[in-house]
C-alpha cells in the first residue's frame, strides 16, 4: 500500500468513527453546541447534512438571541425563521429567551410557538422581557402533548374554550399576570405533580385543580393565592410559601390547608401559634430574618409542633439588627 493509500484508509477510518457513532450520541453532541454551531456541521459530510435539523430539541437561550438581535432585528428574525424552515421532525423541547430583545417581534414569537405546538412540543419555555405585555397565544392552551410549561413575563388569559392541560406535569410561572375570562382562572391538569408560582400578579383568580401535585412552591411579595384550592390535593408532600410579609395573615387559610394535608413531609412557610401538631412533618426549610422577633417566635412554634422533624434548613436575612435580635432570642429560650 502506497503512503497516499495509507493517509486515505487513516482519514476514511477516522470519518468513520464520527460520522457512525450511535445517533443518540450524535444528538447528545450536538444539543451541547450552540445551535448555529450545530447547523454547521451540516457541511461535513452527506451524513451530517440533515442531522441538526432532525434534532429534538430548539433551544433557542437568551445567549443566542441576544447576539443575533444586537447584530439587527432583520437577522435575529430571519435567523429563526430558516431554523424552523428547515427543522424536520417533531419537537420535544422548544425554549425561547427574548428577554433582552426588543418586543416589536411578537407577531414573530408567537408565529414560532405555534410551529412549536404544531409539532408535538412536550416541553415549552417562553421568557419574554421583565416589562413585557405579550399576551400568551391561544395555541398553547390548546397544545395537549405539553408535559412542562415554563413561562416567565406573559399575560396568562386562556380563551373561554380552554379545558385544561391534559397532559401536564409541571408548571412554572414567574412575574406571570393572570386575567380571568370569567371569575376565576381556572386550569385542570389532572396529571400535574410540580406547582411554582414566583411573584405573580392575580393569583388570587387562580384555581388550579390536581389530585396528584405533590409539591407546591409560591414566592410573592403578597400572599394573594387562595389556599383552600389546594386542600384536595392530599398528596401534596412539600409546601413551600415566602413572602415579604408575614404569613399571619393568612393565618386561618394556612392552617385549614395544613390539616387537609395528610402526608406533608415538607414545609417552607412560617406559621403562627398553630394550635395543632404536624407528625407527618420531617423536613423543614425557612428564610427567616433575624431582625423581626415575630419570624424568630413563628419558627419556633413550627419546630415545636414538629415532634418528628429530623431535617431543619435555615436561609439568614440578614439585617443589621440581626445579632442583636439572636441575642434576645437566646436569652428568652
Amino acid at each position: 500500500m502506497t503512503q497516499d493509500s495509507k493517509r486515505v484508509a487513516v482519514a476514511w477510518d477516522i470519518e468513520d468513527r464520527i460520522s457512525y457513532l450511535p445517533r443518540n450520541v450524535v444528538d447528545h453532541i450536538l444539543e451541547s453546541l450552540p445551535i448555529q454551531d450545530a447547523a454547521r456541521t451540516s457541511i461535513l459530510s452527506k451524513n451530517w447534512r440533515y442531522i441538526w435539523a432532525m434534532l429534538p430539541n430548539l433551544v433557542l437561550n437568551k445567549l443566542f438571541c441576544n447576539k443575533l438581535a444586537a447584530r439587527s432585528q432583520y437577522v435575529f428574525k430571519e435567523t429563526i425563521d430558516k431554523i424552523l424552515l428547515q427543522h424536520l421532525g417533531d419537537v420535544v423541547t422548544f425554549d425561547l429567551d427574548v428577554s433582552g430583545v426588543q418586543l416589536s417581534l411578537c407577531p414573530d414569537i408567537g408565529r414560532w410557538i405555534l410551529y412549536a405546538t404544531r409539532n408535538g412540543v412536550k416541553k415549552l419555555t417562553l421568557n419574554m422581557s421583565n416589562n413585557s405585555t405579550y399576551k400568551l397565544p391561544s395555541y398553547i392552551f390548546n397544545c395537549p402533548t405539553l408535559t412542562r410549561l415554563q413561562l416567565f413575563n406573559c399575560v396568562f388569559k386562556p380563551p373561554t374554550t380552554f379545558l385544561g392541560f391534559s397532559n401536564l406535569v409541571t408548571l412554572c410561572l414567574e412575574e406571570i399576570t393572570f386575567v380571568p375570562t370569567t371569575e376565576f382562572c381556572v386550569i385542570n391538569a389532572p396529571l400535574l405533580v410540580r406547582l411554582t408560582l414566583m411573584y405573580c400578579n392575580g393569583t388570587k383568580y387562580l384555581n388550579i385543580g390536581s389530585s396528584r401535585l405533590n409539591t407546591l412552591v409560591v414566592i410573592e411579595n403578597h400572599y394573594n393565592v387562595e389556599l383552600s384550592f389546594f386542600m384536595k390535593c392530599k398528596n401534596l408532600t412539600a409546601l413551600y410559601l415566602l413572602s415579604n410579609n408575614p404569613i399571619s395573615v393568612e393565618r386561618s387559610k394556612l392552617e385549614k390547608l395544613l390539616l387537609s394535608l395528610p402526608i406533608l413531609k415538607v414545609l417552607g412557610a412560617v406559621p403562627q401559634g398553630l394550635p395543632f401538631t404536624l407528625n407527618c412533618l420531617w423536613h423543614i426549610k425557612l428564610g427567616v430574618n433575624f431582625g423581626q422577633m415575630g419570624q424568630i417566635s413563628y419558627t419556633l412554634e413550627l419546630i415545636k409542633s414538629s415532634p418528628n422533624l429530623s431535617k431543619l434548613e435555615i436561609w439568614v436575612d440578614t439585617t443589621s439588627d440581626t445579632i442583636e435580635a439572636v441575642s434576645e432570642t437566646q436569652q428568652t429560650a
